[in-house]
């Protein structure tokens, strides 16, 4: 008998033994091409969408901005036109961002000479609350109280 006859006999094909014309033959992957050197990932081509331009007119005026930008200033307009699902998504996005925070002119403002007059009132009335407080003081312990902690006894044996 032939020798490819043998080998043949010897190789029974079954579960995850596919016939030896359909494997891949050595050297050779079963994905030749593979995957294209250019093709990007989803959130690739969304940033790159979100960063394209796009002509907007404001004010009378015509200009490009970002279609990130657009959608931004879309967001912006519809919570402050009142609309219900605008506002907490609004809120979200510049808590997420961390871009709450006060104006300059806000930072900057000295204090009035009424609100120094409402806060020192404020301040007096509460420093005479404390000291109208009787003084809680908690009784000194006793030497009897305390007990010493001793630490566990070390078997020397298993050291």
């Amino acid at each position: 008998m032939p020798e490819s006859c043998e080998k043949s006999t010897s190789y029974t094909v079954g579960y995850r033994k596919p016939p030896k014309a359909t494997q891949f033959k050595s050297g050779q992957s079963g994905n030749t091409k593979g995957r294209p050197k250019g093709s990007k990932n989803f959130a690739a081509v969304i940033n790159k969408e979100l960063n394209s331009k796009i002509p907007i007119t404001e004010n009378g005026n015509r200009k490009q901005i970002t279609k990130r930008e657009a959608i931004a200033k879309q967001l912006v307009n519809k919570a402050a036109g009142g609309d219900p699902k605008a506002m907490p998504l609004l809120l979200n996005e510049t808590r997420f961002h961390g871009s709450f925070s006060a104006p300059d002119s806000m930072q900057h403002e000295a204090i009035s000479p009424e609100d120094q007059l409402v806060m020192n009132s404020i301040m007096k009335r509460w420093q005479q609350m404390e000291s109208a407080k009787p003084a809680q003081t908690s009784p000194a312990p006793e030497a009897s109280d305390h007990k010493e902690i001793e630490p566990p006894a070390v078997n020397k044996e298993h050291q």
